[in-house]
């Protein structure tokens, strides 16, 4: 179920400043490490997982609020590919401990905050990494929050997991899926954040290689009111064109795989709602100025962005393209 656009801008226009929510607690560097759910460097046993967690309305300040984002804490710096991942929210009886049966912990209201498939995340060792939700939930400020994750084929290059805690969780993991009905309950629930209207950047995907090596498209500044959000890129071709590339939207069809034009491993990972064409630099770089509104109005707006360079000798329609970033306007 998707968060209709009309509440959600009702919600975020309602509530003044970002907050960030830390459960257990805000320390990104401590704690086990655990491949659940995120996978682990081989596709056997862990590359298939279902997971359920949950954060307690103390954990969430005992307030109503509109959840925009959720971060993980890594044990290592590296990325993680899934063939699909999503996540769900939903409420749950406060108190009350998860049901071995998956479906039993989640209502017709549940919402899917991220779809997607061949994802790739790019994740810093003991920080808070962002997964880059697509949609929303609203939280009532009473309830628990129950969190589904569920991954297909996920492969991890350098880390060994994620900071865990001693909170209950009901998991499934395998070689194949679909996972089955019910689960197994343990006491290593995966730390997160939870942000409410917290302006947040991030990239994800992969880039495919051109001439001067892969290029990539970095995020820098700020995405909240009255700031400047930098969309940078490296790696093309010395004093050449790159066209930089801004949507509104990720979700399927998305990402569309280039190669059925010639370009191997090339990707557009979203609509494209604007677009202007630059100059590089004689290193292959440059960047484009996003300002961001100080008008509340634009809280609330998700913004993604990519480049596509002009590379003649790459491919056969001889264009690169870049990993992609989200950009959050907050506060």
């Amino acid at each position: 179920m998707r968060l209709p656009i009309l509440l959600a801008t009702t919600l975020v226009a309602a509530t003044a400043t970002g907050q960030n929510y830390f459960v257990p607690d805000n320390n990104a560097a401590a704690g086990s490490c655990n491949v659940i759910p995120f996978g682990s460097s081989s596709l056997a046993t862990w590359g298939n997982q279902k997971y359920q967690s949950k954060a307690t309305p103390t954990d969430l300040g005992s307030m109503a609020g509109l959840v925009t984002g959720l971060g993980y804490a890594p044990c290592g710096t590296g990325t993680i590919h899934f063939d699909a991942i999503e996540i769900i929210l939903d409420h749950h009886p406060a108190g009350t401990p998860l049901d071995p049966t998956f479906a039993n912990n989640l209502t017709p209201n549940a919402v899917t905050v991220l779809s997607a498939t061949d994802f790739t995340w790019n994740i810093t060792a003991n920080t808070w990494n962002e997964i880059g939700l697509q949609n929303f939930f609203v939280y009532n400020g009473v309830d628990d929050m129950v969190m589904q994750i569920t991954c297909t084929n996920s492969l991890t290059t350098g880390t060994t997991g994620f900071r865990r805690d001693t909170r209950q969780r009901l998991y499934w993991y395998g070689t194949t899926g679909p996972a089955p009905a019910s689960g197994t309950t343990g006491n290593a629930a995966m730390k997160f954040d939870v942000s409410e209207l917290t302006a947040r950047l991030s990239t994800y995907g992969v880039g495919c290689a051109g001439t001067m090596g892969t290029p990539a498209h970095h995020l820098t500044g700020s995405s909240q009111l009255g700031q400047t959000t930098g969309l940078d890129v490296s790696n093309g071709l010395p004093n050449g064109l790159a066209v930089s590339i801004l949507g509104f939207y990720n979700a399927f069809p998305f990402p569309l795989d280039l190669s059925v034009y010639g370009a191997p491993g090339c990707f557009q990972y979203e609509d494209i709602t604007a677009s202007s064409f630059m100059l590089l630099d004689g290193a292959g770089g440059g960047s484009v100025a996003f300002p961001i509104p100080n008008n509340p109005a634009y809280v609330g707006v998700l913004v993604f962005s990519q480049y596509a360079c002009l590379d003649p000798l790459a491919n056969a329609p001889g264009i690169t393209t870049t990993n992609y970033g989200r950009i959050y306007i907050g506060n």
